[in-house]
């Protein structure tokens, strides 16, 4: 029997081929207007999801970039 798209067993199947790769699932709270720019992005280059659209701009940011002013920025917005 071949599991339907959107059943419980093609979703286990997906997780274990995505753990299998490496890859976790997370959850992110973010405002709508980050939420906004993720969509424009994946609808401009033609990708599937938000993750890849996350997983892009991982890919390009240089982590040592970032500093204690950054961090300070997204904690007073948060607040």
């Amino acid at each position: 029997m071949m599991a339907r798209k959107g059943s419980p067993s093609l979703q286990a199947l997906t997780r274990a081929r995505r753990r299998e790769l490496g890859m976790r699932s997370m959850e992110a709270v973010l405002y709508e207007s980050e939420l906004e720019t993720l969509d424009v992005i994946k609808t401009r280059l033609n990708l599937t999801s938000r993750s890849e659209v996350l997983r892009m701009m991982i890919a390009k940011t240089d982590p040592d970039s970032f500093t204690p002013a950054d961090a300070a920025v997204i904690r007073e917005d948060a607040a």
